[in-house]
Formats: C-alpha cells, sequence, structure tokens
C-alpha cells in the first residue's frame, strides 16, 4: 500500500497519492494569539483582540507540515470529575487532574483522534481553498469561523477492560506570533526538535517531540508547548528560608510565584529565566484548577481527511466506508465506472443474460420480511451514528488565553 512515509495507505496498490494542499498565498492571523483571522471578523474569538486595518499574513506551513493552535483540551477525571486542562501531549498513557491531583491512565488513543482532527481542520480549512478543501465541513474556517471542537465521549470495553474517553479538543489554524513583537515567528525543524525565532527581537525557543509521538500519530512532528521546551531550566519544588514548600529557582533556590499555568517566569532574584511546569503550578494553586497555556502541533503530510476526500469517500473515519454520499460543499471527484453486465430485459429472471435457466423462483414470505427488517437495522444505525457525530463536533468554543 503506498503511503506518505507515515503509515496511512491512499488506495489500493498502484494508485496515486492524494497530493498536498497547494501552497496558499497566505492567511491572515490574530496579532494577539496566532490562530486564523477569519474574513468576515473584526476581533479575534480565542483571545478577543482586534485584527487592525492592516491584516497580519502568515503562512500555517511548515515545508510539507501544517500548524495547528489547540487553544483548549481537557478531560474528565476519574476521581474528582471536573475537566482538567492539558498542557501538552501525553503519549504515554497517563494524564494529572489540575484539580485534585490524581496521575491517571489516560488512553493514549485519545490523542490520536484528537490530532487526526486537528489535521484535518489545518489542512482543509479556508479561505484558499483547492477543489479537495472546499468539499470539507471545515472550508468556512477562515471566512465565517475561527475554530472547531471536538469532545470524545466513548466507553471502551475490551480484554484490557473498561475505560472512557472525554478528551475535547479545541483548534484552530494559524501561526504563532511572538507575545512581545506580536510578529509571526521563524519556524524549522531540526531533526526531532523544533525551533523558533523572533525576527523583531530574536527570542528563540527549542521544544521536544513528546516521547511515543509517532506511535500515537504519525505525522505528528512537532509540539510547541512550554511543557515541551528544553532551552530554559525547569522549577523545582523546595523549601524556602523560611521553611516553607514552594517553587524554587533551581539556580539560586528564591521561591517563585507562578501564575497558575505552565509558563515561563523570571526568578525575582537571580533573574533566571524559569520554565514553571503544570503539575508545580498547581501545587501552588490550592483549591482552583489552573489555567493551561493554549499550544501548537506541528502535523506533517495530507490529513487523513483529504485522502478520503480524495478517494471520493466521507471526510469523518466515523461514517461508514462505502459511503459514496458526498457532503453538500460541492460535487465529488468523476471516478471512471467499472463496466457493467448487461440488463436483462423486462420479465425476464437475472440469470437468462448470462445463459442460466430462465424458469421464475419462488420467494418466501419470512425472507423479503428478514431482508425488510434488515433494511430497518441498517438505517436505524447510520441515523444514530449521524446524530452522534453531529453532537461531538461544535464551532466556536469560549475563548482561551493566548499561546506561546
Amino acid at each position: 500500500m503506498q503511503g506518505h512515509g507515515y503509515g496511512y495507505g491512499y488506495g489500493p496498490p498502484g494508485a496515486p497519492a492524494p497530493p498536498a494542499a497547494a501552497p496558499a498565498p497566505g492567511i491572515a492571523v490574530c496579532p494577539g494569539c496566532g490562530v486564523i483571522a477569519p474574513t468576515s471578523r473584526t476581533s479575534c474569538n480565542v483571545c478577543n483582540a482586534p485584527f487592525g486595518p492592516q491584516p497580519l499574513v502568515s503562512s500555517n506551513r511548515v515545508g510539507t507540515s501544517v500548524l495547528v493552535c489547540i487553544h483548549a483540551a481537557d478531560f474528565a477525571c476519574k476521581a474528582c470529575g471536573i475537566r482538567s486542562p492539558l498542557a501538552s501531549i501525553d503519549c504515554e498513557g497517563h494524564a494529572e487532574c489540575m484539580g485534585c491531583g490524581l496521575r491517571q491512565a489516560f488512553d493514549a488513543v485519545q490523542w490520536t483522534e484528537g490530532l487526526q482532527f486537528a489535521h484535518g481542520v489545518g489542512d482543509l480549512s479556508g479561505p484558499h481553498l483547492d477543489a479537495v478543501a472546499a468539499r470539507s465541513r471545515h472550508a468556512k474556517i477562515g471566512t465565517e469561523f475561527t475554530t472547531s471542537t471536538k469532545t470524545q465521549n466513548t466507553m471502551i470495553m475490551d480484554g484490557a477492560g473498561t475505560r472512557t474517553h472525554s478528551l475535547r479538543t479545541s483548534v484552530s489554524p494559524g501561526h504563532p506570533v511572538c507575545k512581545a513583537c506580536h510578529v509571526p515567528l521563524d519556524v524549522w525543524r531540526e531533526g526531532a526538535a523544533t525551533h523558533t525565532r523572533c525576527p523583531r527581537c530574536n527570542e528563540t525557543a527549542v521544544y521536544a517531540l513528546p516521547a511515543q509521538a509517532g506511535r500515537v500519530y504519525a505525522p505528528l512532528v512537532g509540539v510547541l508547548a512550554n511543557e515541551q521546551r528544553t532551552d530554559r531550566p525547569v522549577a523545582k519544588l523546595g523549601r524556602t528560608a523560611a521553611g516553607v514548600e514552594s517553587i524554587v529557582c533551581p539556580q539560586c533556590g528564591a521561591g517563585i510565584s507562578a501564575g497558575g499555568g505552565s509558563e515561563l517566569v523570571r526568578c525575582t532574584y537571580c533573574n533566571l529565566a524559569v520554565r514553571v511546569p503544570g503539575t508545580l503550578a498547581r501545587q501552588q494553586q490550592r483549591g482552583s484548577v489552573p489555567k493551561m497555556d493554549p499550544f501548537w502541533v506541528l502535523l506533517d503530510g495530507p490529513s487523513p481527511g483529504r485522502q478520503r476526500l480524495t478517494r471520493g469517500k466521507s471526510e469523518d473515519p466515523d461514517d461508514d466506508d462505502d459511503d459514496d454520499d458526498d457532503d453538500d460543499d460541492g460535487p465529488g471527484p468523476a471516478w471512471p465506472s467499472p463496466p457493467q453486465p448487461p440488463h436483462p430485459a423486462w420479465g425476464m429472471h437475472p440469470g437468462g443474460a448470462y445463459g442460466g435457466p430462465q424458469h421464475a423462483t419462488r420467494s418466501s414470505g419470512a425472507k423479503w420480511i428478514i431482508v425488510l427488517v434488515a433494511i430497518a437495522v441498517v438505517v436505524v444505525t447510520a441515523a444514530a451514528i449521524g446524530v452522534g457525530v453531529w453532537l461531538n463536533l461544535e464551532e466556536e468554543p469560549p475563548g482561551a488565553t493566548s499561546p506561546p
């Protein structure tokens, strides 16, 4: 089976790979947070920053990879029941509740589904649409909408036991901007690390790819989250000179006050810029859930949704693979039809066209009842799946803080 180097097949052997999206002339992005600025809006739906008379234009691609902002991600804690925010992508099967502190099992396949959805949003959104993207359900992002949200609500029962998928992700295409200068950052990859640099103030950052990222979602080649930064020392939990347990500077041991989320702070004593992990920030915020910073992901190649649309299938992998019914966004690609056998003449038994016996066969009433019942079951099941998919997708979630 042919692929793009990361395990997604495009069709039967010998079938051509679907083309990646043509290089876009650039998209307007929010100067405050970097997410896409819809052409029909004057302010950002995520951070509320005004767009200004001259839009900030940048590409949301780095080579063959697309940049997507995950500006809200959370899951339902098994112990306290709150929706706990996530500051990065943990591919090793665990997550810590930012409310009660419980470190619990977290099925990493939830990120597989969430990143596949984010990949489609970044690859198939507007405002510059090719023939394939024009048929996507994400086509209006960039003109009317800013973001799309997917909520997983599934109970899995298998040999490993029973577990619930509850990951919720709100994503937007765009390009990260410098928080100080409000200009698009230079972004490039060196091996498994992703680098950024502000072209105006020269502030740089280096981000490591999470462990096991390729096993969770092979097109994931970069994560720009404070939790993944490797170019800053990490704060630690210790005791101040007064004997109080607190977050302290790793260089001088002075207490550090964090704002509640995974962030960079500067020690007031030695002036060292320190990264405060979200787990430590939670311990400092007694009784409240810290607000986590949005983060960016870099996803390589054409999305699975583009691959399915190119093959004439539904964009949603939850839909039946044999469903060739296209969305209302436009006609599907014209595929040559295989030659069909000649249709038997009216009143002739179908076997007659192939030299078979031409006597009529008898069908019992029970056979027709079974057929009708089977059709009814298929219709009800398809309707249930459609309602489930519709309930799990929503546009324009509540706003969030600015990404790094």
